[in-house]
């Protein structure tokens, strides 16, 4: 099926979809009418909707292009997401489903199993470059995408120096137009629905010279204008906000890639735990004696 990059396009294909026959055109008009409202529902709930079965939901997916009813729920999301309001969302909430078909776990797993190609591809394996040999590397994110970014942090800084954060209201987002940026690389972490704030503060660095990588979660993201390499990685909504399971993978293999081309990595995590264990940093799970 040829991929569809717009909503106009999706659109199109519903109409022509609507013409084959009077079960497929109450589909396509319920759709007309309310896609973003078909973005929540399965297909017996379409179904009933549409005033039609279940088999003519099947076939009118089929004759989009679709395999089935979930790759063409999965496209619509895809589409409309972004107008997507948090109080809609409280749709998820709801017990229609059984727990062995919960969405949000179909999901995570669908994205999950797509992980190797992402893992292999070349926009991955320069991203572990740039992270591997920049001195300098920022990670910067806005709204819920910053909320991903301390775990890595935390990480990267484990196995090599010269790691920082840039969220809106730090120092590091407010003057990085001052600081020397030979051998800098930012990486954004660029979900939807793309903060203005992020992308404008990594376009303006972009035009300043610094070198701009990002995770994002779709082709058509707006980030894909100014960022190279761009990683993209499925994030999974079928919840009141993104689960973002497969993106949290990617960071922590991200980690383990780069460590591997670092020099002396053993030595500094050793050097690390010897300090922990001086700063008595962890709890014991031996009682030990009562302090005096």
């Amino acid at each position: 099926m040829k991929a569809l990059a717009t909503l106009d396009g999706f659109m199109d294909r519903i109409r022509d979809a609507a013409r084959e026959s009077p079960a497929h055109q109450q589909i396509g008009k319920f759709l007309s009418d309310h896609l973003r409202e078909a973005s929540f529902m399965s297909a017996a709930e379409l179904a009933r909707e549409a005033d039609v079965s279940q088999a003519s939901v099947t076939r009118f997916c089929h004759t989009m292009g679709f395999r089935g009813f979930s790759e063409f729920i999965g496209s619509l999301q895809d589409m409309v997401r972004e107008e997507w309001r948090a109080p809609e969302r409280m749709i998820y909430l709801r017990p229609s489903l059984p727990a062995d078909a919960d969405p949000l776990l179909a999901q995570e797993i669908a994205n999950l199993e797509g992980l190797p190609e992402i893992l292999d591809s070349e926009a991955m394996n320069r991203l572990v470059d740039y992270v591997s040999t920049s001195t300098r590397v920022i990670l910067a994110g806005a709204r819920i995408s910053g909320t991903l970014i301390p775990y890595t942090a935390y990480c990267l800084g484990k196995i090599r120096g010269g790691v920082e954060i840039a969220t809106p209201g730090t120092v590091l987002w407010d003057n990085l137009a001052l600081d020397r940026v030979e051998n800098t690389v930012i990486v954004g972490w660029v979900f939807s629905r793309y903060a203005r704030i992020l992308l404008e503060w990594m376009q303006d660095a972009a035009q300043n010279g610094v070198r701009i990588a990002a995770l994002t979660d779709r082709f058509m993201s707006p980030v894909m204008a100014f960022a190279d390499p761009v990683v993209v990685i499925p994030v999974a909504n079928a919840s009141l906000f993104d689960s973002y399971a497969a993106p949290m993978f990617v960071a922590n293999y991200l980690v383990r890639q780069v460590a591997q081309r670092l020099p002396d990595v053993a030595t500094r995590l050793e050097e690390l735990e010897a300090r922990d264990r001086r700063l008595d940093a962890y709890g014991s799970r031996s009682p030990g004696k009562p302090k005096e």
